[in-house]
């Protein structure tokens, strides 16, 4: 019995010890044999700048017109204290056109933004960030609330790592150009077209109730937009024109002739330009020609109180009127509540034609 009892406490303290070293160990694996290699893990990116409040993220640095593009590396289990130069190369933007093939890739002009240091650092992590920071012209240029803009960004060098993802040309020896897949066996990553847009702060989607007297040849009918509840209201988008300038369409029903003299009905839509001062005050106008367009409004952050979902959103109220032309008008009170601003918050790519 006693050497019984014996063996059975030398096998439950082997047992404790074998236990012991799985919980307490960590296991290592070695890193990739072929070595480390740093690079951008996609080439043509698409960042929106939103401005003002976002309910879904924290955009505290687009409010500060500040930005990061990220690189990345591979090959280890750990991160690593990698460095690596960048610079901006414009050529990169050579040829090359967006998905509707005719409007060019444009690089950035240089007095739309600041970069503080070309080199980034990854002090230990899996990634790096280089910032930038957009000036005043950008922001005041009409072309920057759609895709216009890359700032071209190529990794010249790197310290820490084995190797840049330089790629394979299909010719050895050549030097095509990075962005003609064509001549490629294996792409390049070793550069990032960042495509970079903004909104102002009033652009997104709302929930919108109001009223409208739609006079048509002297006849006058009303008409009242409201749900059961406010998340059952009309849901507009308004889109960003200029930094303090939106565009809102609206549109009534109409008779004209047609080819043969008959009466149809036709829709008229007349697109309201709603511009704001520092204080929320809207002024309304027509971006439509042969259309008019007078009004105000005001913009009130967190105005609307416990308005859907619990909590606080922004509101905008407008009174105006439109002269939608041939006896067509309609006088208008709108009440809008913030819904969304409809950005995406995941990695939006383009994807650009060389010619």
């Amino acid at each position: 019995m006693k050497v019984n009892n014996y063996i059975s406490i030398t096998l439950m303290a082997a047992f404790a010890l074998v236990l012991g070293a799985c919980k307490n160990g960590e296991p290592e694996f070695p890193d990739y044999e072929g070595g480390t290699s740093v690079y951008f893990a996609r080439q043509n990116v698409v960042r929106n700048i939103v401005l003002g409040n976002d309910e879904t993220r924290d955009n505290t640095d687009d409010n500060n017109h500040v930005f990061y593009i990220v690189s990345t590396m591979g090959g280890a289990y750990h991160g690593r204290n990698i460095t690596l130069e960048t610079a901006v190369d414009n050529s990169l933007c050579d040829h090359l056109y967006f998905e509707d093939g005719v409007t060019p890739v444009k690089p950035m002009p240089e007095s739309y933004y600041t970069i503080p240091s070309t080199t980034v650092s990854y002090n230990g992590s899996f990634q790096g960030r280089l910032q930038v920071k957009l000036t005043d012209a950008f922001f005041n240029d009409p072309d920057a609330v759609k895709e216009t803009y890359v700032i071209p960004i190529l990794i010249k060098n790197q310290v820490g790592a084995d190797r840049i993802l330089a790629g394979t040309p299909t010719i050895k020896g050549a030097t095509p150009p990075r962005t003609k897949a064509s001549s490629w066996n294996i792409k390049p990553k070793d550069y990032v077209l960042y495509c970079v847009k903004y909104m102002n702060k009033w652009a997104g989607f709302y929930l919108r109730r109001g009223e409208d007297k739609i006079t048509v040849n002297g006849n006058t009918t009303t008409k009242v937009r409201k749900g059961a509840s406010i998340e059952k209201d009309e849901v507009c988008q308004l889109t960003t024109m200029a930094l303090k300038t939106c565009l809102f369409p609206v549109s009534v029903n109409k008779i004209v002739k047609d080819i043969h003299g008959h009466d149809v009905v036709q829709a008229a839509t007349c697109r309201l330009k709603l511009t704001f001062d520092e204080n929320g005050n809207c002024t309304v106008s027509s971006a439509t020609s042969g259309m008019t367009a007078t009004g105000t409004g005001k913009f009130v952050v967190k105005g609307a109180k416990m308005a859907w979902g619990n909590k606080d959103r922004d509101q905008l109220t407008l009174a105006y009127k439109v002269d939608f032309g041939d006896n067509v008008t309609m006088e208008s009170k709108d009440t809008f509540v913030a819904q969304t601003r409809g950005n995406t918050n995941g990695v939006i790519t383009f994807a650009p034609q060389y010619k």
